[in-house]
């Protein structure tokens, strides 16, 4: 058997095993010895490449082991340091070659690993498989992605998602992405829309869909709690009630071309098709604008005890006498021996809209 061989070691300011995600924001030299230096010949012609190295500060394995997400896995099935044999391969960027000195980033090592190898990534090999892996791991743990951008504080690409379910940028978006993500990251959980972690949002605006998206408590999956107070704030809390509740601080109004567009194009709903399209401009640029500031410009930040609402229970349907669809057995109203839906027998019913929940009599 062919000797595995160190042919360069890491060069960078950090000398402690860390958050990974955080290790791949810094910048790292990779220092190859001189008896291979003529392996780099042109190595530069690569955008990124693949290291190889070896986790020389991991100490023992175990054959199950806690994942980033919350999972707990094989050895052979996550991305634990510590391994049977210690190796670990990152995709790294590179930034510059000079002589035997390759300046990447994106590298998730330490000050003083040994590289045991360095290969190209080739996108014509490599690319096809990565969305593979994207989509399978997707199936088996769908916000593993937007847990990905929380840890690595990867604001600018989480706006950009969420504006997709928003469907416009906008600051009480931004507002919303940047407080679920502190908190989040913050309380170090992984919200999987199964209750255990429950958002109380107390505005329905913009902000509300940033916490959606971001928390991945939503209305749908009954891990969203709407108070109407009106605040743009939300707490994030466990199923003990303990959490964290985060709140926007008052801000001096604005007396410039945004402002005003926003009364003409929003409040008003008047202006030109110029006016939105020039509100949309600003609305974004002011968006992503936002994610600049320090938490601690924008929001109060305290830890909290709420209470929560029980798990939502599970009801029946039941078959309405009249239009024949399934309805929720708590929304039937009984008419002598039929049973209607709340729409068929003309019973009032509860409304959320822009303004708030409202009981609409019919």
């Amino acid at each position: 058997m062919q000797d595995i061989r160190k042919i360069g070691v890491v060069h960078n300011d950090m000398h402690e095993p860390t958050d990974p995600f955080e290790m791949r924001k810094q910048e790292s030299v990779i220092e190859i010895h001189e008896q291979y230096a003529d392996g780099l010949y042109r190595i530069e012609d690569s955008d990124y490449i693949q290291v190889v190295f070896r986790f020389h500060r991991s100490e023992g394995y175990k054959l199950r082991t806690p994942t980033y997400s919350g999972d707990v896995k094989g050895v052979f099935a996550s991305r634990s340091p510590h391994r049977p044999s210690a190796i670990g391969v990152t995709t790294a960027r590179l930034l510059q070659r000079d002589g035997t000195r390759l300046r990447v980033k994106g590298l998730d090592a330490i000050h003083g690993t040994p590289v045991l190898d360095i290969k190209p990534y080739t996108p014509t090999f490599d690319e096809a498989e990565q969305r593979q892996v994207a989509r399978e791991h997707a199936k088996a743990s769908p916000r593993f992605e937007i847990m990905h951008l929380v840890r690595t504080g990867a604001l600018e690409e989480l706006l950009l998602r969420a504006g997709q379910l928003h469907g416009h940028f906008c600051p009480g978006l931004a507002l919303g992405v940047m407080a679920a993500a502190y908190v989040v990251r913050e309380m170090g959980w992984a919200p999987e829309g199964m209750e255990h972690v429950v958002a109380v949002v107390e505005t329905n605006n913009c902000f509300a869909d940033g916490v959606q998206y971001v928390t991945g408590c939503t209305f749908g999956n009954n891990a969203l709690v709407f108070r109407d107070l009106g605040k743009t704030a939300f707490t994030l809390a466990g199923r003990n009630g303990e959490g964290v509740r985060i709140a926007a601080r008052p801000r001096e109004r604005r007396q410039d071309e945004f402002s005003q567009l926003f009364k003409t194009v929003v409040r008003d709903r008047g202006g030109s098709k110029e006016d939105e399209a020039r509100f949309k401009e600003l609305s974004r640029e002011h968006s992503f604008e936002i994610l600049e500031h320090d938490i601690e410009e924008l929001f109060t930040v305290e830890c909290v005890a709420v209470e929560l609402p029980a798990y939502a229970p599970i009801h029946d349907s039941v078959i309405c006498d009249i239009c024949h669809q399934p309805v929720m057995a708590t929304r039937i109203a009984g008419r002598g021996n039929r049973q209607l839906c709340l729409s068929c027998a003309h019973a009032p019913y509860y409304e959320l809209t822009g303004a708030g929940i409202a009981r609409k009599e019919r």
